[in-house]
């Protein structure tokens, strides 16, 4: 799924998958929606509001403080975080309401993406190589 569901792809026509070996006990936060998103960025807060606010406000129209988790801040507590498809599909480049005066924006994640913030997570042997032939991703070199 994840060659189909790339956010900003720039017409990829090679990629290269493998797979990882993630320890037992991994806690791994689950962003199954916005109000799940709000809540990390309520719980490791991190403004962002000069870094961000050019690019989000032509996305969204909003004006406004603005913030997002604070990813070094959240792997004290969480080894991955993991953005479900439907997330991504709820709420990816809108406006998500963190409090009175804050908002974020799900940016830059792909749909069932995981980002791991920790170095427990082992990558296994052999990549597969794939290539874009014509519409379909086939096996290859």
């Amino acid at each position: 799924m994840g060659l189909w569901l790339v956010e900003d792809a720039m017409s990829w026509e090679r990629a290269v998958t493998r797979r990882v070996e993630v320890p037992a006990g991994a806690c791994v936060h689950e962003i199954d929606g916005p109000d799940v998103w709000a809540a990390l960025c309520r719980a490791y807060p991190l403004e962002v509001t000069a870094q961000k606010r050019h690019d989000w406000y032509r996305t969204t129209g909003r004006d406004g403080r603005l913030l997002m988790p604070d990813w070094a801040a959240v792997a004290v507590d969480h080894d991955a975080v993991h953005l479900t498809a439907a997330a991504y599909l709820a709420a990816a480049g809108t406006v998500v309401p963190v409090d009175g005066d804050t908002a974020s924006v799900i940016a830059g994640w792909n749909p069932d993406e995981t980002y791991w913030l920790s170095d427990d997570v082992r990558s296994e042997t052999g990549d597969a190589v794939w290539v874009l032939d014509d519409e379909d991703w086939a096996p290859g070199s």
